[in-house]
């Protein structure tokens, strides 16, 4: 009966009661929509870690890992390679060599990472061969002499890249709505050749003014940027001698990760091309990536890996990236927290409310406590409209937000145009897929319930003072 008189209570003042309802389900919606989307963040960037930079465990000589020499080598890696690949739980390996060096074009020079790879062995462990850009070319699928695949902001650091807007490049962008009145003024500027950002940033302002040009940056750099491919490249560093080697290669592929400082850092070349020059014998390799059926037997293979290779360091991503496995562990408590705070804010709410109903009820529960109702039942009722009261704004919110984050986590959160650039320099891609555990929706509702209880205590401890005998005297 205390659960029906609580309920029906809740809907006597029903103005009051939406007020503090909407106010608990947007609270709700809010919190949860903002940490699935820091949730989907961190999930996508570790999937873009393990998937193109880290993979799930990697293999050094001890000494490489201080201080990245070409001389700190795995040897015989084909005969390791074997032994790895042949634990059930690895999906994949790829024996890379590892040097630094300087890249340099006609135009400019740059500090690099020299990654010598077996294409095939690197296409299954890492999604580099998929991250090709749009006419950026191939994964060694040719027949170049000496070809070299570099990131698209290495591409751009060497002056490789150029902009020219092509019959194709507004076919696309006439394909969205908002764009297509753009497409008759652009093609005053097709086929025009543009050598440097600066140089088209400024044809576009002529052509769009200023406002336009800064509102549809973004689309139109994206179509119209192209590259060099075919370009020389000159790669020099310290060979396993101690003398500086240089050898030209020729740009056939540009990728693009999604982390600038990455994709401005490392190029790929065959391993083959490069193991003569820096004079590493057969078998010699600096870095040994593994890609696991699943992130959960890292432990496990890490284990067997450190039996097979005693003297040499094996390493899980999340020692490799110590940054990734915080903010991935990190998360379920910055959830709590945020939810709390928001919780703590709406528990004032509900206590002014549910003050209100006690002093506006004082003749009602003199009257109840006059025929008999215990003090114990009159404080359940009041806890219970209280919670009530949170309930039902929370299940609102957390049905809203449900809905939101299962959509947007399908098509997604596109912030390129506006934030492309800073979320690459930090790692993150600028496309969100909002993601929460179900687990979250049951602590949410535990944290209401406790929030109800304990927002419900003073204004029942009002009621509970109450004497009979004067509240019925009280004419309300």
């Amino acid at each position: 009966m205390i659960w029906s008189i609580s309920w029906k209570n809740v809907w006597r003042n029903k103005t009051r009661s939406l007020v503090v309802i909407i106010a608990f389900t947007l609270g709700i919606f809010g919190g949860i929509y903002m940490v699935a989307v820091f949730v989907g963040m961190m999930d996508t960037r570790l999937k873009l870690a393990i998937g193109n930079e880290a993979s799930h465990i990697q293999v050094h000589n001890p000494g490489y890992l201080e201080n990245n020499e070409l001389k700190y080598t795995i040897d015989e890696s084909q005969e390791i390679l074997r032994q790895i690949e042949s634990i059930p739980e690895v999906r994949a390996v790829s024996p890379r060599i590892k040097i630094m060096g300087m890249a340099s074009t006609s135009g400019s020079a740059s500090g690099v990472m020299i990654n010598g790879i077996i294409p095939d062995n690197e296409r299954q462990v890492t999604g580099i061969a998929e991250s090709l850009v749009h006419g950026g070319g191939v994964f060694f699928d040719g027949e170049e002499r000496k070809p070299v695949v570099i990131g698209e902001k290495l591409a751009t650091s060497l002056k490789l890249t150029y902009y020219k807007i092509t019959q194709e490049d507004l076919e696309r962008l006439s394909e969205r709505k908002k764009q297509k009145s753009l497409v008759s003024l652009l093609d005053t500027l097709k086929e025009k050749h543009y050598r440097s950002e600066k140089d088209f940033d400024s044809a576009l302002e002529e052509v769009l003014g200023t406002s336009d040009a800064k509102r549809y940056n973004f689309r139109i750099k994206a179509e119209a940027i192209k590259y060099n491919l075919r370009n020389k490249i000159v790669l020099s560093f310290q060979a396993l001698d101690g003398h500086i080697a240089y050898d030209a290669f020729r740009v056939v592929g540009v990728y693009k990760t999604g982390n600038s400082a990455f994709d401005g850092l490392n190029l790929y070349v065959r391993d083959q091309d490069i193991r003569g020059v820096a004079n590493l014998n057969e078998g010699q390799v600096n870095e040994m990536a593994i890609l696991l059926t699943s992130i959960d037997y890292d432990d496990q293979v890490k284990a067997e890996i450190q039996d097979m290779m005693p003297d040499m360091s094996v390493q899980k991503w999340n020692e490799i990236m110590p940054e990734a496995g915080m903010y991935t562990s990190a998360m379920n408590y910055y959830l709590m927290i945020f939810m709390v705070i928001i919780l703590l804010a709406l528990g004032f709410g509900i206590v002014n409310t549910m003050l209100m109903a006690v002093l506006e009820r004082i003749k009602e529960l003199g009257m109840l406590k006059a025929v008999g109702m215990s003090r114990k039942r009159i404080f359940r009722m009041i806890m219970l409209e209280t919670v009530f009261l949170g309930l039902i704004g929370a299940f609102a919110g957390m049905v809203i937000s449900f809905l939101l984050i299962w959509w947007t986590g399908k098509t997604g959160l596109d912030l390129s145009s506006m934030y492309q650039e800073g979320f690459e320099a930090i790692g993150f891609s600028p496309i969100l897929y909002p993601k929460i555990g179900p687990e979250s929706f049951i602590q949410i509702t535990l944290l209401v319930i406790l929030t109800g209880v304990l927002a419900s205590i003073y204004p029942a401890r009002k009621a509970l003072k109450l004497n009979p005998s004067e509240a019925l005297r009280i004419d309300m």
